[in-house]
């Protein structure tokens, strides 16, 4: 019974693999010690402190990307910190009513996270805050003064981080995948010479390497991310591809160069974000030295085309999607996570309960700044960050040797240059140890932000003893009562196929509906299969933070989520069509769309792999057909891509 602990502890507190984003790095040192420079000079620290706050949420919201989607996600997550600090004070000094804004701030948090990957980062930034500011952490003065201050501070940041030039750099995630396509042109470039298996195990790599990175990016992140669905969707659709194309080299098959030049440029397609500029499509017979193989080849440039179609962003669905406005998106989405199933409900009533506790604690211990125990059940118990265990033990771990780590800072180092210089430090590393491992990143985060919060009460000897207790208390209300007594927690992981086959079967019955004929049942049915695929990516989500055999299997599945999402999409596509005046789909075509999907769901059942079926060729429901065969290679099973080597 020894090693499987040592092994689960093992891959509790060990690093993931990741690439060093040097340049947030640096930046994020730069933008949250200048604040603090500045108030020290002055004499201005606790203010200066505020901004530097500011500063440093604002440096973890921006992940780079196009100036406007930067500038939007930093502007929500810095509109959620502010509204947090504005309520919070204007509680503050009224415990019972600071106690009830906070419960209900947990419930809004929990619930506005699904809205969206940014919708989740502002709501944790505006429980963090809404906590700290309603136990009066920022003192008595105006309860519009923080909020401005800390505003100042996202606007220092993201104007450093504009200036910077970020816009130029690339995501590792869009990197990776990019990487795929890049060995995949390489492979069909060396088809039917000697360096083609070489080139085969490059592929297989760059496969791997890919899904882990986006899966590990997901696994971080909070609520849904369009971006990195797409990128999923990407290697999901390339499958199809990479299959065909092997089955050409391993019929020592000499694939044409058209087909490879093709391929590099959606590489490049992809890599920049841009839409592919590819060749049209050409009726050219292979040359003499090409070895025919029509059937295969017709599959691969069919795949091209899918891929071709998701990166323009003519894929099914999008342009159902693009065509409605923002917030029309937004409140069905909240109406829908109002009305959801428990996967998702439960989560946030957890947080309510924990938080509930914490506050009673605090009062009840009479303890000097209670809000650290609060902080601590928020950050740990957010519904869509993952496992609460996992992030439980990281976090109480790291923050006990952050916060003695950041005590010692306060006890030790003289006033002036050498805490400047720690601040930066645990700035800087905080975008370096994010993506790793979550006690690491607390392990820096805990004690940058006792610097922040208490540097003006420096020389407090009991600091120390009152961080690491409010943090050990907050872990034991998160495992006490937020973890061990919930059934969900006794549950084998291995019911994730089980979930995903019934979300396949919801994904079916709203297919049999939409392709039908109309009668009222759809609109419902659709908002019930995207809530059903919405708790099971919430179910999914927390696995992958756990640590093998459930995180292993939850990573394998994922990408089967994206594909039913895209089929429901093109499925809803072709309705919408249809209504604007399109051709509709003929009866028989509709029936093979359905008996395929039948059979998905019946070989998921079954734990085989699912039959080939023929698929119609019909232009109405052509972005049906092209996901139906993108989710037939995903619910393939693992072993699809894993064949690959």
């Amino acid at each position: 019974m020894k090693a499987p602990a040592l092994g689960w502890v093992g891959q509790l507190l060990r690093p993931k693999s990741a690439p060093i984003p040097w340049g947030r790095a640096v930046r994020s040192g730069v933008a949250v010690v200048t604040p603090a420079t500045v108030g020290m000079a002055t004499g201005q620290l606790g203010p200066a402190l505020i901004v530097s706050i500011g500063a440093l949420a604002a440096s973890m919201a921006d992940q780079g990307g196009a100036y406007g989607a930067r500038v939007r996600r930093v502007g929500v997550v810095a509109a959620g910190g502010a509204l947090g600090f504005l309520i919070g004070g204007f509680v503050s000094g009224h415990a019972v009513l600071a106690i009830l804004v906070v419960l209900l701030g947990g419930l809004i948090s929990g619930l506005v996270s699904v809205l969206g990957n940014v919708a989740s980062v502002a709501s944790l930034q505006f429980l963090i805050y809404l906590i700290v500011a309603s136990s009066g952490a920022f003192g008595n003065g105006p309860e519009w003064v923080p909020p401005l201050l800390y505003l100042a501070g996202v606007a220092w940041a993201l104007a450093l981080s504009l200036l910077g030039g970020i816009g130029r750099t690339t995501a590792p995630e869009r990197i990776s995948v990019a990487e795929v396509f890049r060995a995949l042109a390489l492979l069909m470039e060396l088809s039917g010479t000697g360096q083609a298996e070489s080139a085969r195990q490059d592929l297989t790599t760059a496969l791997n390497t890919a899904y882990d990175t986006v899966v590990s990016y997901r696994a971080t992140a909070g609520g849904r991310d369009a971006r990195v669905r797409r990128l999923a969707a990407l290697l999901n659709a390339i499958t199809p591809v990479v299959e065909a194309t092997l089955t050409l080299v391993r019929d020592r098959a000499i694939i044409p160069l058209r087909v490879s030049a093709e391929m590099r440029q959606l590489a490049t397609a992809v890599l920049h974000g841009t839409a592919p500029s590819v060749p049209k499509e050409t009726t050219a017979k292979p040359t003499s030295a090409e070895l025919e193989s029509p059937v295969t080849l017709d599959a691969l440039e069919s795949g091209l085309r899918t891929v071709s179609a998701i990166l323009a962003g003519a894929a099914p669905g999008d342009d159902v999607r693009a065509s409605r406005p923002r917030m029309a998106e937004r409140a069905p989405a909240l109406r829908d996570a109002v009305s959801s199933g428990p996967d998702t409900w439960l989560p946030v009533i957890r947080l309510v309960l924990c938080l509930g506790v914490a506050e009673f604690v605090g009062l009840a211990l009479s303890l000097e700044r209670p809000y650290w125990i609060a902080l601590t059940v928020a950050v740990t118990l957010k519904p869509d960050f993952g496992s609460v265990f996992a992030r439980a033990v990281q976090r109480g771990l790291g923050t006990i040797v952050g916060v003695l780590i950041g005590t010692a800072v306060l006890a030790f180092l003289p006033f002036g240059v050498p805490v400047l210089v720690a601040i930066a430090f645990f700035a800087v590393m905080l975008p370096i140890t994010i993506k790793r491992n979550y006690g690491m990143f607390a392990t820096f985060l805990t004690p940058l932000i006792v610097l922040l919060l208490d540097l003006v009460h420096r020389g407090d000897e009991r600091l120390v003893i009152d961080r690491v207790t409010d943090t050990a208390i907050g872990c034991a209300i998160v495992l006490i009562v937020g973890y061990l007594p919930w059934p969900n927690v006794w549950r084998s992981r291995s019911v994730i196929g089980d979930r995903v086959a019934d979300a396949t079967d919801a994904v079916l019955a709203y297919l049999r509906v939409a392709l039908g004929a109309d009668d009222g049942a759809r609109s419902s049915l659709r908002r019930s299969t995207y809530r059903r695929l919405s708790d099971l990516r919430t179910v999914l989500q927390q696995a992958l933070a756990e640590p093998p055999p459930a995180s292993t299997q939850a990573s394998a599945w994922w990408p089967a989520i994206v594909a039913l999402e895209r089929v429901a999409d093109a499925t809803t596509a072709v309705v919408v069509r249809a209504e604007l005046g399109a051709p509709p789909p003929t009866r028989k075509g509709i029936d093979m769309v359905i008996g395929e999907m039948e059979e998905l769901s019946a070989a998921l059942r079954g734990n085989r792999r699912p039959r080939e079926l023929p698929l119609p060729e019909e232009t109405a429901l052509r972005g049906v057909v092209a996901e139906l065969r993108v989710a037939h290679s995903v619910l393939a099973g693992p072993a699809a891509v894993a064949d690959v080597g």
